[in-house]
């Protein structure tokens, strides 16, 4: 099992996993999880670490359960990183082998892989997997196949944080997955199933353990749910998992395969937003306005005092009205909310968290004038946006030509499916911005005007979505519909001799 060792402790944990813990309470959008964190999970883990893991001074470290205490999270967090995903896959990409117009074989491959693709619902797995790489730092997709549910092997999304990579000069040649299984209420007793993939096989063990050490490693069969479980599955010749960073070099270890967070770097101004907004809250709870009036001001009822609910503002005071006089016996008591303050200091905390992050405020709904915009001003305002996404599409486009390749060897040989393998696939990501009708036919008649654009050109640009046998029934109607290159021959030759002439006088 490689690095596995039994009693050793788990997860197995030093900084970056720490790290990728942490991410994950953030991405979470629950305060709950980031008050659990950053106390109890945090004292827990940190007794045996060389790392000064915990900042138990920040707002959520000091966040211990306080029955009735106010606190307020903004989940900056999960909408990065659904903004991230939003970037790369909210537009599927173009996934196409060429000259599949052409070869009747190929054109067959294309069909099949079309199909694959939306029956195992890989556009949004995609879209999924993009966001928790986003957040945790990176993500694998791993090929799965079971007759019984599909025809078609499945791409299956492992999360960073429950899995365990080995890299060889940055590469990944194999990785440990685990989950649990079965967990008692105290953590004395824990099953974990671990599946490493390999080049060539897929091996399963069973453990059992406790709540933080993995322990011994049990027959399959002992276990209901894995029972029935291979220890080992013999595959086709390569590694049938792929990782993919969200981002390198990791600032925390520069040395480090694993990917670095959107939220690298940012949490202390994640958790100084949250205490903006809960002083905020705060604010407004002290300011709610009340009515201060004598204890003798309110009705009895059955020996005991009642207000009606109408009337909540009044707050009662165990003094003597007489004593005050008149005039003070009733006290009107409302604070001011100082919204402008918070409001102007949680937007710089917003946007110094967005732009740290790779994106322009403008992708959040920041800084918006309140008019509409062409496709071309919307990508110069949001350049950095458009930048961060093009530094992960790198990142994406490899393991993308990866994993379509694993799914059509596996179909092939594993599931007896027929396709051709021996092609190459192409992959094109979406630019994400649409641009409207107007401004595209605008674009192609100034470089028609300038006589800098063929037919086909043009078609490609009003429809970037079609593949080559639309694009080139397209271009053959327009070609019949406006006659063009249809030139007389006599008449050309009748052209041709006086121009000759023309050039002889």
């Amino acid at each position: 099992m490689g690095i596995i060792k039994e009693g050793m402790n788990w997860p197995p944990m030093n900084y970056l996993n720490w790290k990728q813990a942490e991410h994950s309470a953030w991405y979470s959008g629950d305060a709950e999880t980031l008050a659990n964190f950053y106390t109890e999970w945090s004292r827990a883990n940190i007794s045996n670490s060389p790392y000064p893991l915990a900042n138990n001074e920040s707002f959520w470290g000091r966040q211990i359960k306080n029955q009735g205490e106010i606190y307020v999270h903004v989940p900056i967090a999960s909408d990065i990183a659904e903004t991230s995903a939003n970037f790369l896959f909210a537009e599927s990409p173009i996934i196409r082998i060429p000259n599949k117009d052409k070869v009747p074989s190929i054109k067959a491959s294309q069909n099949v892989l079309d199909k694959l693709r939306n029956e195992t619902l890989l556009d949004s797995k995609l879209l999924e997997a993009a966001e928790s790489a986003a957040a945790i730092g990176g993500v694998f997709i791993k090929v799965a196949w079971d007759s019984d549910l599909s025809e078609y092997p499945i791409p299956a999304i492992e999360q960073a944080d429950k899995s365990i990579p080995e890299f060889k000069f940055g590469m990944l040649y194999a990785v440990t997955f685990w989950k649990v299984i079965e967990q008692d209420e105290s953590g004395s007793k824990v099953y974990r199933l671990l599946e490493r993939y390999e080049k060539g096989s897929i091996s399963y063990s069973l453990w059992l353990g406790t709540s933080d050490k993995l322990g011994k490693q049990i027959e399959l069969k002992a276990h209901p749910d894995t029972e029935k479980q291979e220890k080992v599955i013999k595959t086709i010749d390569m590694l049938l998992a792929v990782y993919i960073p969200n981002m390198l070099p990791n600032r925390l270890s520069r040395g480090s395969s694993l990917g670095r967070s959107d939220y690298s770097g940012i949490e202390g101004l994640m958790d100084s937003l949250d205490e903006v907004y809960t002083s905020w809250v705060k604010d407004i709870v002290l300011a709610q306005a009340k009515i201060l009036i004598p204890e003798q001001f309110m009705r009895k009822h059955d020996g005991k005092m009642s207000y009606n609910i109408d009337k909540m503002l009044y707050v009662q005071l165990d003094i003597d009205p007489l004593t005050l006089g008149s005039t003070q016996a009733i006290t009107p008591q409302q604070f001011e909310i100082r919204a402008e303050q918070f409001e102007t200091t949680s937007n710089n905390l917003l946007e110094r968290i967005i732009s740290s992050a790779g994106y322009s405020p403008q992708s959040f709904g920041l800084n918006i004038a309140g008019k509409a915009e062409s496709g071309t001003a919307l990508s110069m305002r949001e350049r950095k946006s458009f930048a961060t996404k093009g530094k992960k599409e790198n990142y994406w486009y490899s393991a993308l030509e990866k994993i379509i390749k694993m799914l059509m060897l596996v179909y092939r040989f594993e599931l007896n499916g027929s396709i051709d393998t021996d092609v190459e696939v192409n992959i094109e990501f979406n630019d994400g911005v649409t641009n409207n009708l107007s401004e595209t036919a605008n674009s192609v008649q100034l470089l028609n005007n300038a006589m800098a654009v063929s037919t086909d050109t043009k078609v490609r640009l009003v429809h970037p979505e079609w593949d080559e046998e639309q694009i080139e029934t397209e271009v053959q109607r327009i070609i019949e519909e406006n006659n063009i290159g249809a030139i007389d021959v006599p008449e050309l030759d009748k052209w041709q001799t006086s121009y000759t002439e023309n050039e002889g006088e």
